[in-house]
């Protein structure tokens, strides 16, 4: 089936998602760009940048230590193992976006603003990839980082407006302005300039572009740099 495997994993995740909010908690998403409410693309909407953000923290930790017995045989940079199997993430990313604009494409949802979601997928690939470059040196000295990580993603997946609207949470509780963390929190503003552009046919804010570029550029060179200056110690710890 080839790249199709690929495909499996976010399309059931939709399906149970979709069935689970949409028909048993009734949660309305806001109208796409054509007028129409389609909670199924609303999520897969979020699901495509959630998944390239997840997948390079997690894969980073796996990809630098599948190569662990290789370097101790053959120097060679270890960014290049992260590098690269970035890259076949980010191909896999760009088949399911290109799978999400096709069907926007059929339903009519399109317009000049649905080209930014590339560069979006670019931006939230980034800034995944600078995190991993932080987990996957703290996982080789300590083993234990990559179940911590895989709760706290776990965790996330769940307070970032994804699978339900962001208009269900509350302004406060407790006396704390949740709903503006939330909107502030730096997945959640690639997920919504992705559903801007791509669900809702709109351009992204401004302030918004400028969060995106600021999270990626800062984290991707802070990760790197953070990495680069460890590279040399890896061999002995992987």
């Amino acid at each position: 089936m080839g790249w199709t495997w690929s495909l499996l994993s976010p399309l059931s995740t939709i399906l149970v998602y979709s069935l689970v909010f949409s028909v048993f908690f009734r949660a309305s998403p806001p109208p796409a760009g054509n007028g129409t409410q389609n909670f199924a693309l609303f999520l897969f909407t979020g699901l495509v940048i959630w998944l390239l953000f997840a997948g390079m923290i997690n894969g980073s930790m796996g990809w630098l230590s599948s190569v662990g017995d290789l370097r101790r045989k053959v120097f060679f940079p270890p960014e290049t193992a992260i590098f690269g199997s970035a890259v076949a993430l980010g191909v896999q990313s760009a088949i399911e976006a290109g799978v999400l604009l096709l069907v926007m494409v059929l339903i009519g949802n399109v317009g000049l603003p649905t080209l930014l979601l590339p560069l979006v997928l670019v931006l939230a690939g980034l800034f995944g990839l600078g995190i991993g470059f932080f987990v996957c040196v703290l996982n080789t000295h300590y083993r234990d980082v990559q179940y911590l990580v895989g709760i706290v993603i776990n965790a996330v997946f769940f307070l970032v407006p994804i699978v339900y609207p962001i208009g269900i949470i509350p302004e406060r509780h407790w006396g704390i302005p949740i709903r503006k963390i939330v909107e502030w929190n730096p997945i959640n503003q690639f997920v919504a300039a992705a559903r801007d552009s791509a669900y809702l046919v709109e351009w992204p804010s401004a302030t918004r572009w400028l969060a995106l570029v600021i999270y990626s550029t800062v984290t991707f060179t802070l990760g790197w740099r953070f990495f680069a200056r460890r590279s040399m110690q890896l061999s002995e710890d992987m």
